[in-house]
């Protein structure tokens, strides 16, 4: 009797995982797309500075970095550099499952590299740029901070106006809402010391930077704006002192015509977010005595003009970028970064749309606190092909 039950039982089992196969009851189904994509961008790039010289292997060689201008009563110099580094490559994943899409990113570029040179193989190692996943509401992992409104001008120099953007990628938890996001994001504490321009790098942070921003977007264009609040901490022999910091920002792409023209602008400014300004052109804050911090008052913008001569062939953009440190009377080195400012124009041809010719000039100049200051000019030309490949694949498990 047993053994029948069993024998019944068993026959039960193997009519139900039948049914399960036939019929798909409680199978997933998997969809996994690939995109790999990227592009490759020479530049020949002429440089006259007009008050000293950069070193070898300076970024500003690459492209321009307000904060290493030359400045003073030096003896003009210029450098001629052939370069590929700002070449780039990605990986984008995306996989359904149970109606669900969970979507990863990795990109990569050789720009800031500290190995390789230009005397025999101009072998550079990649540098991260992006790596994150979302899910739901949900992205997890670095990328473009919240705060940055991500509308950069036009340009063939690699950021452009550079002095004037919010410009940093960093860890993050950012949660979306609508046209609301919500981050936590990596905080780190630049701090002057009493009376010098040396930046030193805190890491006794406790509180992560928080961040909330509203995105607009229609027809005409698109606009953000976003507020962030942040605690900054940095530790001496007499303990550790904290101050908060907190920054606001907004801009965006306003669409001009019917030929594909735009208006870009942004303005940002804060007391304490100089990390996030003008790729830490100024720390964040300076002892202002041997037991307190000072947050450093900052402003900058740019505004840019992009228009196509003819429409999705032959195009021209002009931009001008500022940043102003606005205190007085704090207890810093007078060599401490003041302002900085630049101005461009170029001439970019697109035979197809993956191809790209170009050349731009630019003038950019830096001055210090105590007036000191000093200006380049830059002649680039630029050569860029985009790439793309798409894979999809379903997956029954």
């Amino acid at each position: 009797m047993v053994k029948n039950y069993f024998r019944i039982n068993t026959s039960n089992l193997f009519l139900i995982f039948f049914l399960i196969s036939v019929f798909g009851i409680a199978q997933d189904e998997k969809k996994t797309t690939f995109n790999y994509g990227g592009y490759v961008k020479f530049d020949l790039i002429q440089t006259w500075y007009n008050n000293g010289e950069v070193g070898a292997t300076a970024p500003i060689r690459d492209f321009i970095l307000p904060s290493q201008i030359p400045v003073g009563n030096n003896p003009a110099t210029q450098t001629l550099d052939f370069h590929v580094k700002e070449s780039r490559f990605n990986f984008d994943v995306t996989t359904e499952i149970n109606n669900q899409k969970i979507h990863g990113f990795l990109e990569l570029d050789f720009l800031l590299s500290s190995q390789g040179d230009e005397r025999v193989s101009n072998s550079f190692s990649p540098r991260l740029r992006h790596f994150y996943f979302e899910w739901k509401r949900l992205l997890i992992g670095q990328t473009w901070s919240t705060f940055m409104v991500v509308i950069i001008p036009d340009d063939l120099d690699f950021a452009g106006a550079l002095e004037g953007l919010i410009f940093i990628r960093q860890p993050q938890i950012r949660y979306k809402v609508g046209t609301w996001m919500f981050a936590l994001e990596n905080p780190e504490s630049l701090v002057y010391s009493n009376q010098t321009n040396t930046q030193q790098v805190s890491d006794k942070e406790f509180l992560p930077d928080v961040v909330v921003r509203k995105n607009f977007g229609g027809d005409w264009g698109t606009w953000s704006i976003a507020g962030m609040y942040r605690t900054l901490s940095i530790s001496d022999t007499v303990g550790t002192h904290r101050t908060p910091g907190f920054g606001i920002t907004t801009g965006g792409k306003i669409n001009v015509g019917q030929r594909g023209d735009d208006f870009r602008l942004t303005v940002s400014a804060g007391s304490g977010v100089g990390r996030y300004q003008a790729a830490n052109f100024l720390a964040d804050a300076v002892y202002e005595s041997a037991t307190s911090l000072r947050t450093l008052n900052t402003l900058n913008g740019y505004v840019a003009y992009n228009h196509f001569w003819i429409p999705k062939v032959l195009s021209s953009s002009a931009n001008v970028g500022y940043f102003q440190f606005l205190d007085d009377n704090l207890p810093l080195a007078q060599t401490t970064n003041q302002t900085a400012v630049s101005a461009s124009i170029n001439l970019k041809y697109d035979p197809v749309p993956q191809l790209r010719l170009g050349v731009e000039y630019s003038w950019a100049s830096r001055e210090l606190l105590n007036g000191t200051n000093g200006s380049l000019s830059r002649v680039q030309f630029s050569a860029k092909y985009r790439f793309g490949y798409t894979d999809e694949s379903t997956i029954e498990k």
